[in-house]
């Protein structure tokens, strides 16, 4: 046997051997930082769904502020009109585009939610309560706007809006007899001739929070 070739084939097996085991710790190392990773994913999206529940709960807070200033003005005609100052607008509005994601490239119908100037095309400023609602959680910011589901100003038992001039046009929920007959545009559903009704209203509430947390709650109330 010659201990030179067998010296030589002993150095070639641990030179293998070597290069094995670092391909090894390579595969074992990026598997760890996979792990790694996806752990860190994971956290990230039980965050930031908290935080988005959290704003949901801060919302609920805002709209039943937004309900007891509606309950508050509704024995009289202040809610005929527009209140920019408590948030409250006596139409739909619908060319508003509320989130600013319906047309992103035209800020002309966004609302107004910043305390900036509205669009040219929507007329909606948001109220931002002070002191914020209870039950708003810290950190948490709530801006609301009231609408009133009408065509114009004015009285909603009237034939005509506050112009004068336009047939006024509500959705309401009416008692009596004749509840399901109409006296307005199609588009706003039903308006009873006789009895006592109650006026539906769309609080749209804007939750701003932690980590750009963002979202939007409307609720349908009848008063």
């Amino acid at each position: 046997m010659n201990p030179t070739t067998h010296g030589a084939r002993v150095h070639g097996e641990r030179g293998i051997s070597l290069m094995v085991v670092l391909v090894a710790l390579l595969i074992i190392s990026l598997a760890a930082l996979a792990l790694l990773r996806s752990s860190d994913t994971s956290t990230i999206i039980a965050g930031n769904l908290a935080f988005q529940k959290t704003a949901l709960q801060s919302g609920d807070a805002g709209a039943e502020e937004a309900i007891a200033w509606l309950v508050a003005n509704a024995g009289d005609d202040t809610l005929f009109a527009d209140d920019a100052a408590s948030g409250y607008f006596a139409t739909t509005t619908v060319a508003c585009d509320v989130t600013g994601q319906q047309t992103p490239a035209d800020p002309a119908d966004d609302v107004d939610w910043n305390g900036d100037d509205p669009g040219e095309n929507c007329n909606l400023e948001a109220i931002t309560p002070d002191p914020q609602p209870a039950g708003v959680a810290e950190g948490y910011t709530v801006r609301y706007v009231i609408n009133r589901v009408c065509n114009a100003e004015g009285d909603p038992n009237a034939l005509l809006a506050a112009d004068n001039e336009t047939p006024m046009a509500c959705s309401r929920l009416g008692a009596g007899a004749s509840e399901g007959s109409t006296r307005g545009g199609p588009s706003y559903g039903n308006l009873p001739l006789t009895g006592e009704s109650q006026q539906y209203y769309r609080i749209t509430t804007r939750i701003d929070g932690p980590r750009n947390t963002v979202r939007y709650v409307q609720a349908m109330v009848v008063i």
